[in-house]
């Protein structure tokens, strides 16, 4: 470049940086202290985990506004589930507070393209970008670039699917400026996917690497917030600072505060659910929507396991090599007896790439009534050779008995015989799960939970599953409800497979060991005599 048309694009940028400097306090200024923590962590993996208006999409706008002002070449992406939904809520906004009323209200030197829905700082040369991707291909298509900053709004909505695609996809597009990928969202029933992994309600059991946030309208100052108008301490709520309450002293004030956005956020919105005998405060509606918890009360679970106590149905932790792949060997020794002793059924659910592959080991005793897992686990983008690989792997270790499958994906054959194959080309019997009666055997299944004869392992793939796996909203054309066709099931399924033939419900007790010599002893000996000589008349 010439130097002098260099020192002038040099002082054109300082001219717009100093001026960038009162816009930039212009959009932060209504920030409260949780806000700034959560847009000011400096973390590259961040998450907000929030009740619904307490101002996310708010603050996320005019974050991505302030950086594109002050970093030169900002990339910036902000991402909903559908474009439909990123154009509502983040370049208009609910209340005219989205991209382009900002950027026209407070003159910002922005450039808006509302087809496309960009902006761009001619000054700095940085871009912000708009997008939906509520598929893998809607995606990609958000990609191609790095990012200073990626922000995923409604986070709740992504679908279980994408996990795995956010993370290869995504997290490569933000090395060139080490930028930050964050999410926003409220909590919903069906808790799974990567905002349930990362904001999940038990720290130790969420995915590392994180920082999560959490407030909700309680902290919002819009629902309630104190001024000073003609030498008096008022509280006011709202855009047009309506009254609540005063005058206050200033020792009274904090509480008046919060008393106001209890009484016009949270009281308000329980009047809309239709008040306290409709959603009372602990209510699971409540405490999702108003306070941004996570619970399971009213989830449509498909597996009991939310029915039990924990340590009654998790006896063991799940076993993993450095690869991530099973530890059979160390699974072997949990078992509450001798594993030669053992019975095994192996269960799958064959995936044809790139569509999962999921496998579950069961095992069971003659003097046991409970089945046991000795582990389980899922993997995409297997080809049949390397999933073969892991059910070989897998017998290596343990003679098992029987392994029942199913094939699944667009190229599974239309009648039974599949498995011929599997036979002919790798020497590998399988018996073909039968389908029929899938709730009948689900039904069983949670039964053998609920009654204490299963045991599975403790963040092992299939636990994980079925604690999130929900019956869909809608029902099929018959009237039966289905399961949620954006929740992985893939690993319930190959345990409900061997489950079904797994017969630890015919164990026998064990006869009691009798120390020789004792009356027992005496007893059973008179018992067998006497057995005898009715066998020697008859």
């Amino acid at each position: 470049m010439d130097p002098l048309l260099a020192r002038a694009v040099i002082a054109r940028r300082a001219k717009g940086r100093a001026s960038s400097v009162d816009h930039v306090a212009a959009l932060t200024e209504e920030w409260f202290p949780e806000e700034q923590a959560f847009f000011n962590d400096a973390q590259q993996l961040t998450a907000a985990c929030d009740g619904r208006r307490a101002g996310k999409t708010r603050g996320v706008v005019r974050d991505h506004l302030r950086d594109l002002l002050t970093i030169d070449g900002y990339r910036g992406l902000y991402i909903n589930s559908t474009r439909g939904e990123a154009e509502r809520l983040a370049w208009i906004g609910n209340r005219g507070d989205g991209f382009k009323p900002l950027v026209e209200m407070l003159d910002l030197p922005l450039r808006l393209d509302n087809t496309d829905l960009t902006v761009h700082n001619p000054t700095t040369g940085g871009w912000m970008y708009l997008r939906g991707a509520d598929d893998e291909a809607e995606l990609r298509k958000a990609l191609g670039g790095a990012y200073h900053k990626v922000t995923w709004d409604e986070a709740q909505k992504i679908p279980t699917k994408l996990g795995p695609s956010i993370r290869e996809v995504f997290f490569p597009a933000l090395l060139d400026f080490g930028g930050r990928f964050r999410m926003t969202g409220t909590p919903v029933r069906n808790m799974a996917g990567l905002f349930w992994d990362v904001t999940r309600p038990e720290p130790e059991r969420r995915l590392k690497g994180w920082s999560v946030h959490h407030w909700n309208m309680l902290a919002n100052p819009f629902f309630g917030r104190a001024v000073e108008k003609d030498g008096q301490r008022l509280v006011v709520w709202g855009a047009s600072s309506e009254i609540v309450s005063g005058p206050h002293a200033d020792g009274e004030i904090d509480a008046a505060v919060a008393a106001a956005r209890w009484e016009k956020g949270i009281v308000a919105l329980q009047t809309l659910y239709g008040g306290p005998e409709v959603a009372a405060i602990d209510s699971p509606i409540m405490q999702r929507e108003a306070f941004g918890k996570w619970v399971r009360e009213d989830c449509n679970f498909v597996y009991a396991v939310h029915k039990v106590r924990e340590q009654d149905l998790l006896y063991a932790p799940a076993r993993l090599r450095a690869d991530r792949f099973p530890d059979i060997p160390a699974a072997l020794a949990d078992l509450p007896y001798p594993w030669q002793e053992g019975y095994f059924s192996l269960g799958c659910d064959i995936g044809w790439y790139p569509d999962p592959f999921a496998w579950v080991l069961w095992s069971w005793h003659a003097h046991d009534p409970a089945l046991y897992e000795v582990a389980s686990w899922r993997q995409t983008h297997l080809t049949s050779d390397q999933q073969v690989a892991c059910l070989r792997e897998v017998r290596e270790h343990v003679a098992i008995g029987q392994i029942v499958a199913d094939a699944s994906g667009p190229a599974k054959p239309t009648v039974k015989g599949w498995s011929a194959d599997w036979l002919v080309r790798y020497a590998l019997p399988i018996l073909e799960a039968d389908k029929q009666h899938k709730y009948v055997h689900i039904d069983v299944w949670n039964n053998d939970i609920i009654g204490g004869r299963c045991k599975m392992r403790r963040d092992g793939a299939l636990y994980e599953e079925m604690a999130q796996l929900q019956w869909a909203t809608i029902v099929n054309g018959s009237g039966r409800m289905v399961e949620d066709p954006t929740l992985a099931n893939d690993v319930c399924d190959g345990g409900l497979y061997s489950h079904r033939h797994s017969y630890q419900h015919r164990s026998v007790p064990k006869e009691p060991e009798i120390v020789k010599g004792s009356p027992e002893a005496y007893q059973r000996e008179e018992r067998e005599l006497e057995e005898e000589i009715d066998d020697d008349g008859d």
